[in-house]
This record gives structure tokens, sequence and C-alpha cells, in this order.
């Protein structure tokens, strides 16, 4: 896959869980974004500094339009090679619990509210493996209807082996708000990053477009 040259300018990330009292930090600069196409196997990858990544999806049929991925990122345990240790993703407020299973909300396929993707970058020029959720802000409205939608972009982090925390995490790198109000978190994404979406989705998937 051909690595796209991107920079993403994140003066207006949305920082969240700062104390109160407490500088913002300087905003993540990021750059070389090349997306990691999930089908319906699982994928093993090698990012940089870290063991083999495996990204193992997941569909949850419900018999509606509810239906959803589920995705499982596991590393190899360290002491024990023949079991497999999950990556949990860490909220942007550390009080609240790790997500050890990650999940988009389809709906209909056509109007997306949540999408999970994964992609490998540089951030502040060093490589880094990330994990993108876009996420359309309903309020009440119904969920064809176009809305606002932000994306979140979580970064693999090693932890320190402290007790309760696991041994690698999905730690929250920043927040962006996408350009356009939209039905596919899909389109949203691809505002934001500037990378169109058959490149995040493959290229046999139908590129997604609102009622007009």
């Amino acid at each position: 896959m051909r690595r796209i040259a991107l920079k993403i300018l994140l003066c207006s990330a949305v920082m969240l869980g700062l104390p109160k009292g407490h500088a913002a930090p300087t905003a993540p600069r990021i750059t070389e974004i090349s997306p990691i196409l999930i089908g319906d196997t699982p994928v093993t990858l090698h990012p940089t500094g870290f063991p083999a990544v495996t990204i193992t999806p997941f569909w949850r049929g419900n018999g509606n339009a509810w239906g959803y991925h589920l995705y499982a990122v596991t590393i190899p345990d360290a002491e024990q090679p023949d079991q497999a240790d999950l990556v949990d993703k860490q909220d942007a407020d550390p009080s609240a619990p790790l997500a050890d299973m990650l999940a988009d909300s389809p709906h209909t396929g056509e109007d997306a509210i949540q999408t999970v993707h994964f992609a490998t970058a540089r951030v502040n020029g060093k490589p880094g493996f990330l994990l993108l959720v876009t996420t359309r802000d309903m309020g009440l409205h119904p969920v064809p209807q176009p809305s606002p939608a932000h994306v979140r972009i979580y970064q693999l982090t090693r932890e320190d082996g402290e007790p309760g925390t696991t041994a690698f995490t999905f730690r929250p790198l920043s927040t962006i708000a996408s350009s356009v109000t939209t039905c596919h978190a899909d389109i949203a994404l691809s505002a934001a990053t500037k990378i169109p979406f058959a490149t995040w989705n493959g290229p046999q998937e139908p590129v997604p477009t609102c009622p007009q």
C-alpha cells in the first residue's frame, strides 16, 4: 500500500480529561498516515518498536439493522508466548475503565454512526501505530439525518508495568472535529484526514453518499 504523505494540523484539537489549572499539552504532529485494511480475517502487523500485533474482526449480527463489528487487538504474552494479551483502549478520562474490545456502529452501512480504523503514521517524527474512532454526534436526530462528527486518535503505547495496567494500551493522542456534516462516519473521517474513503475501506467498497 502506498504511503500517503499527510500532515494533520491539530491546533484546534480537543484535549479531554485535562485537570483545571494545567496548561494544554502541545498538539502532536501526525504525518505519513497509511491506513491498514481489515477485512473479515485476522491481520498480523509488525509496528516499529513493538511485538507482533494481531487485529481480529468479529461480526455481531442482531437480526436487524443494529449489528456491529468487534475488534480484538492482541500481542503475544512476553512470559507465555503461547498466549496473547488484549490491548486495551484507554479513555480520555483517566478514571474511566479500560475497553478491551473495540466496537463500531454501522447501522445499515449507509449511515454509519461510528467506525473503527487502524493506521501507521509518524507522530512528532517517530513511527506510530494508530487507532482512529470516528463518531457522528447524533444528539436527538434520526440516524439517517446528517450530523457533525469527530475523530478520536489513539496511539499504541507500551506501559510501565504498574499494578492495574496492561502491558500495552491505545492511549488518547488527540481529538479533531470533522469539517463536514454528514450521514456516514467514514465520510467525516476522509474529510478530517484528507485520505479518500476507498483508501480507508478498500477499492471494492462503495463510496457512501448522503441523500440530497
